[in-house]
């Protein structure tokens, strides 16, 4: 008998990204596994941990250091507890019919990680023969590995699959992956696959359409968040779509990209939903449509409480989860909504945007659905055509409405409605 895959269909994945140093007063595996039932009710069903193996002291970059500067893959890191600890943790996760990732750094090392002195020549170098940086960054606190060095691809895949086997993970989320030749990813991603008695959900970090071929599930959907947020700013909305295309060019018919509104770059170096959307009202909305329109959804530690304070990810930080029992509970309505629908889920979408108004309808086999979101800070008049008319449900309330050839939206509003028709 084949052991239980934790894997739940590919429309069906919602993601929830846990930083381990941002879950109140306690931190690590042990405060992760004291809010799995509440991930749990939000409808998540895979859970993407950042970097548990120990952070390098040499050229830290501030405070506890980058998780993503990695002085030994094979360890754990004794901020976060024991490796005991993680494997309750996993074991707890896969109790609720959770899926668990851990964030995988393949790109680079901490200063201080044992290759560097033991295998110089598995890093990049420049002219003078001095250990560099990856090209194109700032990062001083990393250094880059080249992955033109036979012996090196061996030894990372080891690592990888010595993580799967020891902790019984379900797959990994790659960070930058898109440094990583696309050779090195269809070697790896095969030989992780194999090493593990179940099927795998491998996440890529990355935009590249060649991830699908080395065998990833899904890859990242930045143009969607960036288009989302210039909406917010004023640009059309009938630019959406523009990403969106931008999104699906080159890559296999059905493949997915993670979307989201917020990740830990984001809220650590950029802003919160509430400065990307103006207010809370607007960051639901901007949430809805993110979640409808297509691809799999992401929710970051924190928003389910609404928490409007950036989260340092090279510090701890303490999030009140006062403010849960609110938007957790509506997160969680939205996710049962989403997955009870396969319109939401697998329909057909039919983009009836304007400038001011983004709007787009959904349909699979009997299932429809339509959102409506104003992104304005002012009411908007949102122009409906024939299509769409005639009874719905609303998807939150459950109450009728009648719709007809247009509706008044109130300054960052949205709708969802909801209706079974007749074949």
């Amino acid at each position: 008998m084949s052991p239980k895959s934790y894997i739940p269909e590919p429309s069906r994945v919602v993601v929830y990204e846990a930083n381990l140093r941002a879950l109140g007063p306690k931190v690590g595996f042990q405060a992760l596994a004291n809010r799995l039932d509440s991930i749990k009710q939000l409808g998540v069903n895979v859970l993407w941990i950042m970097p548990v193996q120990p952070v390098g002291k040499v050229k830290l970059a501030g405070g506890l250091g980058s998780p993503y500067a990695v002085a030994d893959f094979d360890a754990i890191n004794p901020e976060f507890g024991t490796a005991n600890d993680f494997r309750r943790l996993v074991d707890s996760a896969h109790k609720r019919g959770i899926a668990v990732l851990i964030d995988w750094v393949p790109n680079h090392t901490a200063w201080d990680h044992p290759w560097v002195k033991a295998h110089p020549d598995w890093y990049t170098k420049d002219a003078a023969g001095n250990i560099t940086i990856p090209a194109g960054t700032n990062w001083q606190d990393v250094a880059d590995l080249n992955y033109g060095m036979a012996p090196l691809r061996k030894a990372m895949i080891q690592a990888m699959q010595g993580w799967i086997k020891r902790y019984d993970l379900d797959g990994f989320r790659i960070d930058t992956a898109d440094y990583v030749p696309f050779e090195f990813w269809k070697e790896a991603v095969h030989s992780v696959r194999s090493a593990s008695r179940r099927p795998l959900f491998m996440l890529a970090e990355g935009f590249r359409a060649d991830h699908y071929k080395a065998g990833f599930d899904i890859t990242f959907g930045w143009p969607f968040f960036d288009g989302l947020r210039a909406i917010y700013g004023g640009a059309s909305a009938k630019k959406l779509q523009v990403h969106v295309a931008q999104e699906a060019k080159d890559i296999p018919k059905g493949a997915r990209r993670l979307r989201f509104t917020t990740n830990h770059d984001k809220a650590a170096w950029e802003g919160t939903t509430r400065e990307f959307f103006k207010t809370d009202v607007g960051a639901r909305g901007a949430f809805v449509a993110m979640a409808f329109h297509g691809g799999v959804p992401l929710i970051y530690t924190g928003q389910e409480a609404n928490w409007q304070s950036r989260i340092p990810i090279f510090e701890h930080s303490s999030i009140d989860w006062i403010g849960e029992a609110r938007e957790g509970r509506w997160i969680g309505q939205l996710m049962k909504l989403r997955d009870s629908n396969l319109a939401f889920r697998e329909g057909t979408l039919v983009d009836l945007s304007t400038d001011d108004a983004i709007i787009f309808s959904k349909s699979k086999g009997r299932n429809q659905a339509v959102v409506i979101v104003n992104p304005r800070d002012r009411e908007v008049i949102a122009p409906l055509p024939g299509l769409i008319h005639g009874v719905w449900k609303d998807g939150l309330s459950g109450k009728s409405v009648k719709v007809v050839s247009s509706i008044k939206v109130p300054a960052y509003g949205f709708l969802i409605w909801v209706r079974m028709v007749t074949k």
